[in-house]
């Protein structure tokens, strides 16, 4: 018995090879037990990530789970009349990546306010805002995101440059990295914050000589102003996530760790899973306030407690912790000075209050994400994993530290024997991005600089890959980052010598990371991760085979088409099978 294919599921696809070319093949023979496929890939270069450059030619899906992986020859047994037959024309197929950091709902915000993502001068920013608030008489509050920090006067914009633009209404801008915001006069005045006010704990208010605030709000710092902005609408986050997900689709992502969660994106997630409009394999960590773990862990256990039994598809187990900011806003935390500096930066907690609130999280059975960049919050956090393993029994945890812009090279091994998981963003490591040439090597210095992003010899060392793209940060397109983590420079077309050589990485652990890695982390390993029979039917075409192709042209990959359980979510223009 055949069963019937619903139109709906390729309902968004182009041209499919004709009935004539199924006759071609052999039916199973009378009898035979073999399922038939709803669709089937043929003639392809499909990468199942199962072992090291593993390929095959086919690939049969049968509802929303791969039943075949292998040749041509064999597929034959999968072919029945109502199959769909997508003949790859050797082109790559891929499992779909997994985005292990993302803001989706921040950043799907961005886009429906003041986006500033890729202007790079002073003049862009400016013209970009006065456009803005031109079109946008009806706002209350002039929001926007992206600011490329290099563009504005030395990384410390001031709230006059502002007020040439607006006074009436207040105006506040976060960084591309999200750790600094801009703001005017009208805003800082809401904010009551002065030449008296002082910098809050863990934040950090630029002045000028006779201690007025430029307009320039780091960490903690920046809720001075952001507590009296207008909360962002249910229906607001819905459509910010669509956007997000519309987004990921387009660059073959099937599945993400949503970094920095609270009650209202789970709310969100909930609604759009409940309108059967979630696509995606999602991961949440929810917010947790960086105090001692007999305050912050009853909020977090009391929002598992509430919602994750309401979600078949919304994974819970996560809190994301904070225990330093950013190099560039020279609030990392540092084992020495920064440059021309008489401070290190900011450690959130101390070692023993830090080691106990992770201790606690453990604990509970919660897997941590912790964001650290400099070496010494990254070293602290180690310290602090370790501790936990210690005073706990050794499990399955799977905790996870995210970005570490620099490190101490005796840290390194550290991840693999302690069994933590690096979750890397290796777009950032490249010198043409201005971040890094301007704000970052300048306060690190030529003997930290060789050990600014080392993601390849984290890898080396055998530690588990996971990679995000920290996106509204920087670009969600990993195609970028995979050309940054195997030349250390670009993304672009020009060859250049590798930037810190030392922590480079081959393509395929790059790949690795975005499928088997973060299919691990997520604690889906057995659903995902990799193309095989049983495995959910999560994978993407491409227009280009990466290993086939000049290191320098990766960037410019195109997903053509993407399957998440079964279904086409995006097909690209170009799709011409």
């Amino acid at each position: 018995m055949v069963l019937a294919f619903s139109p709906s599921r390729l309902d968004r696809s182009s041209r499919y090879l004709p009935f004539a070319f199924w006759a071609l093949f052999t039916f199973p023979l009378q009898g035979q037990t073999q399922q038939v496929a709803d669709v089937l890939l043929t003639n392809g270069q499909i990468y199942t990530m199962a072992a090291a450059r593993n390929k095959v030619q086919a690939l049969a899906i049968k509802e929303d789970q791969i039943i075949f992986t292998g040749s041509d020859q064999s597929a034959q047994a999968f072919l029945g009349p109502t199959t769909k037959l997508i003949d790859l024309q050797n082109r790559m197929v891929l499992p779909g990546f997994t985005d292990a950091h993302i803001h989706p709902i921040s950043g799907g915000t961005r886009l429906m306010n003041c986006d500033l993502t890729d202007l790079r001068t002073a003049e862009e920013v400016l013209k970009k805002l006065n456009s803005y608030v031109s079109t946008h008489p009806e706002k209350e509050w002039i929001i926007g995101g992206g600011l490329w920090l290099p563009a504005i006067e030395n990384g410390q914009p001031s709230a006059k440059t502002l007020d040439k633009i607006v006074q009436d209404k207040p105006v506040y801008i976060t960084s591309a990295d999200g750790h600094s915001a801009w703001v005017n006069s009208k805003a800082l005045e809401i904010g009551g914050v002065t030449a008296n006010t002082e910098d809050p704990n863990n934040g950090v208010i630029e002045r000028f000589a006779d201690g007025s605030p430029i307009g320039t709000l780091r960490e903690s710092a920046m809720s001075l102003v952001s507590k009296h902005i207008p909360p962002t609408s249910a229906a607001e986050q819905i459509a910010a996530l669509h956007k997000a997900q519309n987004l990921a689709h387009q660059y073959g992502i099937t599945a993400w760790i949503d970094a920095s969660v609270g009650a209202a994106g789970i709310e969100a997630y909930l609604a759009l899973e409940e309108a059967g409009e979630l696509q995606l394999d999602i991961d949440v960590s929810i917010t947790a306030r960086v105090t001692k773990a007999a305050k912050a862990l009853p909020d977090i256990l009391a929002l598992y407690e509430k919602y994750q039994p309401q979600s078949q598809n919304i994974q819970m187990k996560s809190a994301k912790i904070f225990i330093d900011g950013v190099v560039e806003g020279k609030t990392a935390a540092l084992f020495e000075n920064y440059v021309g500096e008489s401070h290190k930066g900011l450690a959130y907690l101390g070692q023993q209050p830090y080691n106990e609130m992770i201790a606690a999280f453990d604990k509970a059975g919660i897997q941590v994400h912790v964001h650290a960049c400099g070496d010494k919050g990254v070293h602290m956090t180690l310290n602090a994993f370790e501790y936990a393993r210690q005073q706990n029994k050794v499990r399955d945890a799977r905790h996870h530290i995210v970005h570490m812009q620099l490190m101490h090279p005796d840290d390194i091994d550290r991840f693999r024997q302690l069994d933590v998981i690096a979750n890397i963003q290796p777009l950032w490591a490249t010198p043409e991005d201005t971040y890094i040439s301007e704000l970052t090597i300048p306060v690190v210095g030529p003997e930290r600089t060789e050990w600014i992003y080392p993601f390849g010899a984290i890898a080396e060392s055998g530690a588990v890959i996971a990679h995000g793209s920290d996106w509204p940060v920087t670009t969600m397109n990993p195609f970028h980052a995979i050309q940054v983590a195997v030349t250390r420079r670009g993304p672009d077309e020009i060859e250049r010598p590798a930037w810190t050589p030392q922590h480079l990485m081959d393509l395929y652990t790059v790949l690795n990371g975005y499928t088997q890695g973060g299919a691990f982390l997520m604690h889906r390993e057995d659903s995902s991760g990799s193309l095989a029979a049983g495995k959910k039917a999560n994978l993407m075409i491409l227009n280009q085979d990466l290993f086939a192709i000049p290191k320098t042209a990766i960037h410019k990959t195109e997903v053509l088409l993407t399957f998440y359980q079964g279904d086409i979510v995006y097909q690209h223009d170009k799709w011409n099978p």
